[in-house]
């Protein structure tokens, strides 16, 4: 979870618990980034407007050094964004969520992440058929 609002960050973190799964936040992408540097994460969910390091500069250091953390990325946000086609590194994310989130569709799009980056890569999934949040 990358994510500058605190209530925000626990809600997400709240999610995946629920969800299963292990969760790491971070308040900003120059942390999400160290992190990542440590230890690649399933999927990383990230918000775009942050201080310090934003997440349209977490998406370019990940294209440049991570490319598949793409694919397994899911930005939400409350961004006014009304074409993602103007910001190319969006077209390579595994989903592009609103705010306020639909927690359901959230949850959806985790476990639909986890699944399909475990077949891309050929590891064992977590579930042998996703449960639904």
């Amino acid at each position: 979870m990358v994510e500058d609002d605190p209530s925000t960050q626990g809600l997400l973190v709240a999610i995946v618990k629920h969800l299963g799964l292990d969760a790491r936040a971070a308040d900003d992408g120059g942390a999400a980034l160290a992190m990542i540097a440590e230890a690649r994460p399933d999927v990383i969910v990230l918000d775009l407007i942050m201080p310090h390091v934003d997440g349209f500069e977490v998406l370019r250091q990940l294209r440049r050094g991570y490319p598949d953390l793409l694919a397994r990325t899911i930005v939400v946000t409350a961004a006014a964004i009304r074409d993602t086609r103007q910001y190319p590194d969006l077209d390579l994310v595994w989903r592009f969520l609103r705010k306020p989130l639909d927690i359901d569709h959230l949850g959806a799009a985790i476990i639909g992440c986890l699944g399909q980056s475990s077949q891309k890569t050929g590891r064992d999934s977590a579930y042998e058929t996703p449960p639904r949040p």
